[in-house]
């Protein structure tokens, strides 16, 4: 899917010929990167919007006051999944699922109106994934589904598990295995899980995209798979919200591992195959991004005080403490690394010299000269290393101060996307742009909600809000 991105030509007047290219699965790939190099052409202007009178039915609608199954209490609200009706977009069109009216829809890029809807059973929470002539999604009712993208007619439809009980959840009926993990689609494969609770069994799907017809079904315990998969070229990453992100093999559905001290929904897939994840504890104060190496090769970078993260190969841009800040991560990281390695030597040698420290008291009081001067040389010398050490950090301090590029003042983000060289913000109430280069700010237009889902295409920008509402802004040229 992530390779077989649909591309198009606009023509654009003093321009020539620019590329346009489509976001065609939840936040434009399967690493969900966030991330498309089509050029904006600034400033934009509103070209229209849909005002919805109903806001997302959200599958969870904020943090739990409790876990019974964990015995956890005051919990942070870490499956925030499903706030605004996320957009994908191929073409001339534009699709978003509903969790409200239970369809899929597709609107014209340049006009708004609607081309078609499609319904099924139960609420669509994550948008379509659009490769070749069909859209992919799942649904609460326990199915994932194949449409066709030119008129919305289902073509096939998959349900895992062999059980078909119904719960209430919302005032709705529901699957005990919907779907709400999206679908993936890779290598003529489509992936998707059937998931809610950890006490009844959890399935991870991959069929034929074209058919349907399972190429396997993988049936776990003690799994809550919720939110979008996300994908490598071998390894398929699902994140459990309260609990951490687990690894499956691509090829059976097998599980590999779980990515330890990472949670929540948000998670992105970096190029060289870092997770970006929200924090493992469910009762964290404040907000933490973290990059973990899924293969256990090097230390996890933290990000105290961070909402969101976008990552382009070696540069990281970052919401943290009101600044909007641009960063080389891999400097960042060498620093921080030989910080945290420094202090942890610097306490080790500390507590050794506390014990020499002890051994030198009884030295004195039965006036051994030998060992005392034995143990005062131990001392000088630890006293040397750790001298040496804080000397090592004032150096790995100024490197990681060097590792940040620019930070300017910024509202809080719910989104962050990256086009060519433009940063869109998605906050509340507003929806912003920068230089990626500078950070200087580009522009601004007002949105009603919090602007959680972005999506770039066509010389468009598309703003989803939590109040439902979908924005399209358009360059000058578009």
């Amino acid at each position: 899917m992530m390779r077989s991105i649909m591309y198009c030509f606009l023509l654009v007047s003093s321009q020539g010929l620019i590329l346009a290219e489509d976001w065609p699965t939840y936040r434009h790939d399967n690493r969900r990167s966030g991330i498309t190099s089509e050029d904006p052409t600034m400033p934009l202007k509103q070209s229209w919007v849909r005002l919805s009178p109903h806001q997302p039915m959200m599958a969870w609608s904020g943090p739990a006051k409790w876990d019974a199954y964990s015995g956890n209490k005051d919990l942070q609200s870490m499956r925030n999944f499903d706030p605004v009706f996320f957009v994908t977009v191929k073409g001339s069109s534009v699709y978003y699922g509903s969790s409200v009216d239970h369809g899929i829809h597709c609107i014209d890029l340049e006009s708004g109106k609607e081309k078609w809807a499609s319904f099924v059973t139960g609420a669509v929470r994550m948008p379509p994934t659009i490769d070749g002539d069909l859209c992919y999604f799942g649904s609460d009712d326990g199915f994932a589904y194949a449409a066709s993208s030119n008129d919305g007619k289902i073509q096939w439809r998959h349900c895992p598990a062999e059980d078909k009980r119904l719960i209430s959840s919302n005032g709705k009926l529901i699957s005990l295995w919907p779907v709400r993990t999206g679908v993936l689609v890779q290598n003529g494969l489509a992936y998707f899980a059937a998931s809610l609770v950890p006490w009844e069994p959890s399935y991870v799907c991959s069929v034929h995209k074209e058919s349907g017809e399972p190429a396997y079904v993988s049936k776990h315990s003690n799994m809550t798979l919720q939110g979008s998969m996300l994908s490598s070229s071998k390894t398929l990453y699902a994140p459990q919200g309260r609990s951490v992100p687990l690894l499956f093999d691509l090829l059976s559905g097998k599980t590999i591992k779980s990515i330890a001290n990472t949670g929540g929904t948000f998670c992105l897939l970096t190029e060289d195959d870092k997770l970006v994840a929200m924090p493992s504890s469910q009762k964290s104060s404040g907000n933490m991004i973290q990059i973990a190496d899924p293969s256990g090769g090097s230390a996890m970078l933290q990000f105290a005080g961070a909402d969101r993260l976008l990552i382009s190969k070696e540069i990281a841009y970052i919401h943290q403490q009101g600044k909007l800040k641009s960063l080389n991560r891999v400097k960042y990281g060498l620093a921080t690394n030989a910080i945290a390695s420094n202090n942890k030597t610097i306490k080790s040698m500390t507590d050794r010299i506390g014990k020499i420290k002890e051994a030198l008291k009884k030295a004195n009081s039965s006036k051994d000269g030998q060992k005392i001067t034995q143990l005062k040389s131990q001392v000088s010398e630890i006293e040397k290393s750790i001298s040496q050490l804080k000397v090592l950090n004032i150096k790995s301090k100024n490197n990681l101060a060097k590792s940040y590029q620019w930070q300017i003042e910024a509202p809080a983000p719910y989104d962050l996307i990256l086009a060519g060289n433009i940063i869109f913000m998605g906050a509340k109430d507003i929806v912003l742009g920068y230089d990626a280069r500078t950070g200087k700010r580009l522009w601004s237009a007002k949105v009603k909600g919090k602007t959680y889902g972005l999506a770039f295409s066509g010389g468009k920008l598309i703003a989803s809000t939590t109040l439902g509402h979908i924005y399209c802004f358009s360059g000058p040229s578009s």
